[in-house]
């Protein structure tokens, strides 16, 4: 018995140019998706922060953007802030906020005492990136379990900490303490750089407080004036320890109706004011105590 051959299939050429041939599936490789800095840079303008940032900052925003893969704007200025941070130690918001305190300082005719800020800040600034003094972390003093040095740049561009260290003297904010261990100096910071006037001015305010409601001997030469040791701020020596009523919340209190009502009309001067209003008043005082 004859075993019948395999017929083709009809339709189906047995040979020549349409014959079957062995071939294998084509291989098909995706490779990440990443970014050229040329995109990064005209998201970084979009998101207004590229005036901070240099070349080689945007060179090392593109590569971490690529090494995370999350490509959204909320990224780029997160990893934005990191690298300006890593770099100069402080924020893109800290160094806008340093341009705004010296341009309101040039704007009110200050203006070589802008140009030495801004020369000593690029100074230290400098020296800091030579001279780590954060610790081998590069963490810059938190303000609150460290307290942050006069000179940091932080603080000279007016923003807010809880401790502050001005020569040998921590100062801390009365948010975070309990209650002043009778101090003999006292830190005060405004909400806006403050001239030389408008400290000597705001000091006679603390002066007057003190002495309704505390009662501590100031210890400042009156010819000289407050300590200034920031745009924004300036310290105060008053010995409290020897005040007979030391009511530090009245005192509290009493400092922001002066600077904008002026001191209690006196009686016996035809309701004049030992202190007139300040005339700003949107201006804020936060209150340091010396340990």
């Amino acid at each position: 018995m004859s075993t019948p051959a395999a017929r083709q299939p009809r339709g189906i050429p047995a040979g020549g140019q349409f014959a079957a041939t062995a071939h294998s599936e084509p291989s098909l490789s995706l490779s990440a998706p990443s970014v050229q800095p040329e995109f990064v840079r005209d998201r970084l303008r979009h998101l207004g922060v590229l005036d901070q940032l240099t070349e080689s900052h945007i060179h090392d925003v593109s590569v971490k953007l690529n090494e995370s893969l999350d490509f959204t704007d909320r990224n780029i200025e997160e990893i934005a802030e990191l690298v300006h941070f890593l770099d100069h130690a402080y924020s893109i918001e800290m160094a806008r906020n340093a341009k705004r305190g010296l341009d309101a300082l040039r704007n009110m005719g200050m203006s070589d005492e802008a140009d030495a800020l801004e020369l000593v800040r690029t100074l230290q600034v400098t020296k800091a990136e030579h001279h780590p003094r954060h610790g081998a972390t590069g963490t810059p003093p938190d303000g609150k379990s460290i307290p942050v040095p006069a000179d940091d740049p932080r603080l000279q561009a007016g923003e807010v900490f809880d401790k502050v260290q001005v020569g040998d003297t921590v100062f801390t904010r009365t948010e975070a303490l309990d209650y002043p261990n009778d101090p003999y100096a006292m830190r005060f910071q405004a909400n806006r750089p403050l001239t030389d006037a408008e400290a000597y001015a705001l000091s006679g305010v603390i002066g007057y407080a003190n002495r309704s409601a505390i009662g501590g001997e100031p210890l400042d030469d009156p010819a000289i004036g407050p300590e200034r040791d920031t745009p924004y701020s300036f310290v105060v020596n008053i010995d409290t320890t020897k005040g007979r009523q030391r009511n530090y919340e009245k005192f509290e209190e009493m400092i922001p109706d002066i600077i904008a009502h002026g001191s209690a009309p006196r009686s016996t001067k035809g309701g004049t004011r030992a202190i007139e209003a300040f005339g700003d008043e949107d201006l804020k005082l936060e209150i340091y105590y010396g340990e």
